[in-house]
């Protein structure tokens, strides 16, 4: 280092103080501090940067050095006050990005990259974790975020390929959980059932865990027609749980495919006990009633069933067949016209709810859906006869 004024003592003392401590946090070591000659000639100077060389050459430790230039400044700054903590939000953006030891930290860039990925900026998430990939420290991390971005953006294949090696380092339960998911989404069951079964090797898996996987193999085994693996694991579930009426629902239905009426009217009104407003219970018991025969039976199903859970197609087609065969047009006509608010528009579910107004003789509200039919259909012939029936209803009453 070149001292340019003042005792060189003084300033050698000077620059210890101020870099000790300072360097990379305490991490580095200040060795020496060599002074150089203001006044002496050239060769002189040279002669003690050349001396200064070879005693750093002689340090078997990793060593850096630096030739520094001081001189009086000009305009002498007043004392600084002591710097004081800076909260999290008043830190620079880039602070923290690396450690003491100058590695980069990967729990500071994964909380950024998270906040990114949240804040839908996939790109710049998918740069940083691309980083700590680089870096080779927590490759699963980065790997599942890399993995979470292309989800997000729709590339399900490569996501597909990050997920899986991202397991392959470390799979975790958000991990599997995201590839099943992703095998749902693109209507592979059998492959999703296949993820949550590895999942389930999973050490010190919680409970409530461990019955949700269960839950989501049987119906993934469900969705693919494996109705025995289903069976399996909604009885496993169910080991874990006993209170969970969603299963009992689900294993009934289950059982309502396989023609097993007994059974499933048995795990449907074992679901009901345990929570009467169960929609898909409702709808069960209201199938089994069918089977059985009982129209009126199964009408009261599907109208408690509907007025707990509109969305059911299933549920109002049934509805309307038994409420024309057992002649009671009251409740399937009012849940009908709800149900079309929320559907898109079919014909048929218009033409069925006109028959109903007809049938509650509503004449005018039958003879108002007739026409929005025509209009979609003008050839409908059902539709046509219908408001000629209309029409004479009301020449008669007109005639009386």
């Amino acid at each position: 280092m070149s001292e340019t004024d003042g005792a060189p003592s003084k300033v050698e003392d000077a620059i210890q103080n101020a870099l000790e401590g300072k360097l990379l946090n305490g991490h580095l070591d200040v060795v020496d501090i060599v002074p150089i000659p203001r006044h002496g000639d050239r060769m002189v100077r040279l002669r003690t940067l050349e001396e200064a060389l070879e005693d750093f050459d002689h340090d078997q430790g990793e060593t850096i050095s630096y030739l520094v230039q001081l001189k009086p400044s000009s305009t002498p700054k007043a004392q600084e006050p002591a710097p004081t903590a800076l909260t999290p939000s008043a830190k620079p953006s880039l602070d923290g990005i690396y450690l003491p030891d100058g590695k980069l930290n990967i729990a500071f860039l994964a909380k950024n990259a998270n906040l990114l990925f949240e804040a839908g900026e996939f790109a710049l998430a998918r740069n940083i974790y691309k980083t700590i990939l680089q870096s080779g420290e927590r490759s699963s991390l980065a790997l599942f975020g890399l993995a979470r971005c292309c989800d997000a953006e729709g590339k399900l294949e490569e996501a597909r390929a990050h997920y899986e090696e991202s397991i392959a380092y470390h799979g975790t339960l958000e991990s599997y959980r995201s590839l099943a998911a992703l095998f749902m989404r693109q209507e592979k069951d059998g492959q999703a059932a296949g993820t949550l079964l590895r999942a389930l090797h999973l050490k010190d898996l919680e409970q409530k865990d461990r019955f949700e996987l269960h839950q989501a193999c049987g119906n993934c085994f469900a969705r693919s027609k494996n109705l025995k693996e289903a069976e399996t694991h909604y009885e496993k579930a169910l080991e874990l749980n006993p209170t969970a009426d969603e299963i009992r629902a689900n294993l009934g239905a289950l059982y309502l495919q396989g023609q097993k009426f007994s059974e499933a009217k048995h795990q449907f009104q074992n679901a009901i006990a345990i929570n009467p407003k169960n929609a898909k219970a409702l709808f069960g018991l209201g199938s089994c009633s069918l089977a059985a025969g009982d129209r009126r039976g199964a009408h009261d199903f599907f109208v408690k069933s509907l007025n707990i859970e509109l969305n059911n197609p299933s549920a109002i087609f049934h509805l309307v067949k038994c409420a024309y065969e057992i002649k009671s047009y009251a409740s399937a006509a009012r849940l009908v016209e709800e149900y079309i608010e929320i559907a898109p528009i079919n014909i048929n579910l218009l033409y069925s709810l006109a028959g109903l107004q007809f049938h509650l003789a509503r004449m005018d509200e039958a003879g108002a859906t007739v026409r929005r039919i025509l209009e979609i259909a003008p050839t409908h012939a059902g539709a046509m006869e219908l408001l000629g029936m209309i029409d004479r209803h009301g020449n008669s009453i007109e005639s009386s």
